[in-house]
């Protein structure tokens, strides 16, 4: 079983003041930190994503599927989607999700797919 990262353990390894870079892509997390002196697109490319999702950028980049392969090489887990949403009472008594928790959304059958991939 992989190691589980909540999101906020993942925010705080963003590559500043020494941190290593994690990134989040599909639903994995990797350390990139020693590959951001060998990145084509230079290294500032991926601490701009440091210690986010990186899903989209990844995908518009137009990796090749060689990148794709690699980057199995710096996967350290996966992000812990089972954990429970929050939510705060509103005064009518509602619940409501608390501004500083994410939202859960269903995921599209897409979305479900590609949390299966082997990568």
């Amino acid at each position: 079983m992989s190691q589980l990262y909540e999101i906020s353990e993942v925010a705080q390894q963003n590559g500043k003041n020494g941190k290593p870079c994690w990134l989040i892509i599909k639903g994995n997390v990797y350390d990139v930190t020693k590959f951001l002196g060998e990145h084509p697109g230079g290294g500032e490319a991926l601490l701009e994503y440091g210690g986010k999702d990186a899903t989209k950028a990844f995908k518009q980049a137009g990796h090749s599927s060689d990148a794709e392969k690699d980057l199995k090489n710096y996967k350290i887990g996966e992000i812990n989607s089972a954990a429970p949403i929050q939510v705060q009472p509103t005064s009518n008594g509602a619940a409501k999700p608390a501004a500083h928790t994410i939202s859960r959304r269903s995921r599209t059958r897409e979305e479900e797919l590609l949390r299966f991939c082997c990568c």
